[in-house]
């Protein structure tokens, strides 16, 4: 008998304890989720998968051939690969912005909705949601009651971005199903196509993430990982930049700020930033350098850990565990 685990919709297997979807044959008959995913949901132990990313992007490849509608799910402190799923939207498609309740209350929702409908005017709508909050949360069902072109619609988007903790909402919002996906802040938790039935006309469909190569998660220990990851409203930390500045972030790297600016940097509030000695101070500086400079319209991206705004034209010395993206943006905030 064949059967799926609820967890990351990977079908369960006996033969193999090495390989994905792995259960013990004397629970078989009885279980309903893969030793992987047990072990997560019950003891936050996390194991590697063995899929790569060109296994996620056929499946996405596939799904954008099918004429159903897509929530493409981001997080708006994580958005690598959206350029690269928005090529493949040809289909209706609406982006949805998860996690908007980490940004200060201050922060403009309709500018950021208005920066993402300007820069990628393919999708249907845009829209900014938080699951944990129940925010906009029956206005997103709205929407997808009327662009779907079935029953079926279909969620997408990075690891981690969201995706199974939004539908464990709709699945808690809008039926009786007490099976629950798995989620976790460590990437590929979802390894295939998983269908939940949210009422007679409509069925969502989970889908694994694309995992972004340049996301800092991917380079760093489980427990700097935990810490990171932001499910709390931020409080920004602002510095005034008068010489050349090392700021060092406590068992992940070190941003060094070369010109008087005035800088706010938005990142988990569980993150220890300490000013350091810029001169002779060696603490990081064996990580990967990237030297970048950034005009007073656009925002600083470390991919997967924060994003800075500046007052005016800044220079930067950012040392990175190596294959972190840096890189800059149009400011997304005012």
């Amino acid at each position: 008998m064949n059967k799926n685990c609820i967890g990351c919709g990977i079908k369960l297997q006996c033969e193999d304890a090495f390989e994905d979807g792995y259960v013990n044959p004397s629970v078989f008959e009885k279980t309903v989720m893969c030793r992987r995913c047990f072990r997560l949901k019950h003891y936050g132990e996390y194991k590697v998968t063995n899929k790569s990313n060109s296994y996620y992007k056929g499946i996405i490849k596939d799904i954008f051939k099918m004429n159903e509608l897509v929530l493409h799910i981001v997080d708006i402190f994580n958005l690598g690969n959206i350029d690269y799923i928005y090529s493949k939207v040809f289909s209706p498609s609406i982006l949805v912005i998860s996690k908007i309740d980490v940004l200060p209350k201050s922060v403009n929702e309709e500018r950021l909705i208005n920066y993402f409908k300007k820069k990628y005017p393919r999708y249907k709508e845009v829209i900014a949601i938080s699951s944990d909050k129940n925010y906009h949360m029956d206005e997103i069902v709205a929407l997808m009651m009327e662009y779907k072109n079935s029953k079926e619609v279909y969620v997408m988007g990075n690891s981690n971005a969201g995706k199974s903790t939004f539908i464990n909402k709709l699945i808690h919002n809008y039926t009786d199903n007490k099976n629950f996906i798995v989620t976790s802040c460590m990437p590929s938790t979802t390894l295939n196509v998983i269908s939940i039935k949210i009422n007679d006309d409509l069925t969502i469909l989970d889908t694994p993430g694309i995992i972004n190569e340049g996301d800092i998660v991917n380079y760093l220990p489980e427990d700097i990982v935990k810490a990171i990851n932001i499910k709390h409203e931020i409080n920004p930390r602002i510095y005034q930049i008068k010489d050349k500045t090392s700021l060092v972030l406590e068992n992940i790297g070190r941003i060094d700020v070369m010109n008087e600016s005035n800088i706010s940097i938005y990142i988990s509030n569980n993150i220890d930033i300490n000013h350091a000695n810029f001169e002779n101070n060696p603490k990081y500086r064996e990580l990967e350098l990237t030297k970048i400079h950034v005009d007073s319209e656009e925002d600083l991206v470390i991919e997967g850990l924060c994003f800075i705004k500046v007052s005016s034209d800044t220079i930067f010395e950012i040392y990175m565990p190596k294959g972190t993206s840096v890189y800059t943006r149009d400011k997304i905030i005012g």
